[in-house]
């Protein structure tokens, strides 16, 4: 907080400049304060996850003459959609589930912020450090789009699968290693009157999420690079046959659990605790959008999907993403506390209470050290740790969103029995490439 004589010799200096005027002097830009930010001005923050509203706290103990109260909102591209268009959207957003906001076309119109300055201004908790020194390696990857930090994907995402660790030891299943290892105990589970594996029918990107893990552990990351940077053939590549056939064996062997094409997220996942099924494919996010529906002694557990072979390209590889991007609208009408906002959100109190309330890993280094983590936090703190550098990622779904749809659909149709591996391949790969030929459609790419 700038100090009062700071305050009081700018107030002195506007006046010496503008004669009688009794206009407040502008705030003095300092490592406190990187971007100028009236304390004393509203901060309208529009959030679609509880915990989009924590910085507000920290906000308002540095800047008590400031009103910021979050508003939790589910309906996020009616309600704010209007105001982009009229330019008068809120200071800083949360885009999250069905209702996101298309960020493509945001970025295309001049909606959002650059967040470099943010990047580069001073840590909240420590002025001698930058921002981006506090966060974890190759996170900002998802918001940087060619070359331009637009958004600030704040939650660190585990995908694997997930299994009741108390089931498995009263039973004395092992986690498997390879991928037969999984069908094996998919066996297993069969015989002993268990559907073995469930996910949600309607949405079935977290089928297609499944397929490209396994075949980038196959294959190695330049296989989701190329599908990223929609290169000619990219779906027909070998690694990626294989991963769709090796999950297709989930149906040919009958380990689907009854019902699982029909079920929703919330559907598969009450019926996977429930002790329904044994084994569920999802992000970590899961135990937070369960909370107070998992049972005590269910010791809910993920682990990494598991390779095709025992030679894989990535014998750790993990799929992490980050996710729930924040934004700061550019025609905000205060942009400079939007940026603060972020600026508080990225301290590290403020990443351990989301992580502590929140049940998820952050972006913000060492957020979840020292808490008292349950099951499904720690397994997935500790795959994090164990993947090392061999994180996969992509990215075509944030910024292509309709291709992915077209993607993960011809997914669920191809588990349950509505397409042949070749068409699925062809289906994807003529979608891709219609996508390449579409000059209305901005395309981006990676390194």
């Amino acid at each position: 907080m700038l100090k009062r004589r700071t305050l009081l010799q700018g107030a002195l200096a506007g006046a010496v400049l503008s004669g009688c005027s009794n206009a407040p002097a502008a705030p003095v830009v300092s490592p406190e304060n990187p971007f100028s930010v009236d304390g004393n001005a509203p901060v309208d923050v529009v959030i679609t996850e509880e915990y989009g509203g924590f910085a507000a706290a920290a906000y308002r103990k540095k800047y008590a003459g400031a009103t910021i109260t979050p508003k939790l909102s589910t309906q996020l591209l009616d309600e704010l959609m209007p105001r982009f268009a009229t330019g008068t959207p809120p200071d800083v957003v949360l885009s999250t589930g069905d209702q996101r906001l298309e960020l493509g076309r945001l970025i295309k119109d001049g909606q959002l912020a650059d967040l470099q300055q943010l990047l580069d201004a001073p840590s909240w908790d420590n002025q001698s450090a930058k921002v981006k020194d506090q966060l974890l390696p190759d996170m900002l990857d998802a918001g940087n789009f060619d070359g331009t930090q637009r958004t600030l994907n704040y939650i660190s995402t585990v995908y694997g699968i997930w299994y009741s660790a108390s089931l498995f030891q009263r039973n004395g299943w092992q986690v498997p290693q390879t991928w037969p290892d999984l069908l094996a105990l998919g066996a297993d589970m069969k015989a002993a009157g268990l559907g073995p594996f469930i996910y949600a029918g309607t949405h079935p990107y977290y089928l297609l999420e499944m397929v490209l893990t396994l075949a980038a552990k196959t294959g190695g990351p330049d296989v989701t690079k190329r599908i990223d940077n929609l290169e000619d053939g990219a779906w027909k590549d070998e690694n990626v046959t294989r991963a769709i056939n090796a999950v297709g064996e989930l149906t040919k062997r009958g380990l689907l659990a009854t019902g699982t094409a029909q079920y929703d997220h919330i559907g598969s996942q009450k019926r996977f605790l429930a002790a329904k099924a044994g084994m569920l494919p999802c992000g970590n996010w899961l135990e937070n959008e369960m909370k107070g529906l998992v049972p005590d002694a269910f010791a809910l557990t993920v682990f990494a999907v598991p390779p095709l072979d025992s030679s894989p390209a990535m014998a750790s590889g993990l799929h992490v993403a980050a996710t729930s991007p924040f934004l700061v609208p550019e025609k905000g009408k205060n942009k400079a506390g939007g940026l603060e906002y972020l600026r508080a959100l990225l301290s590290a109190d403020v990443a351990a209470q989301v992580s502590s309330e929140s049940r998820q890993l952050t972006i913000v280094r060492g957020s979840a050290d020292g808490l008292e983590l349950t099951t499904a936090l720690s397994s997935a703190r500790d795959l994090l740790s164990a993947a090392g550098d061999q994180v996969i990622r992509w990215y075509f779904d944030t910024w292509y969103p309709a291709f992915a749809t077209t993607a993960a659909e011809a997914t669920g149709q191809f588990m349950a029995g509505g397409l042949q591996q070749s068409e699925w391949t062809a289906r994807i790969q003529a979608a891709a490439d219609q996508l390449t030929k579409d000059d209305a459609i901005t395309k981006y790419h990676r390194d």
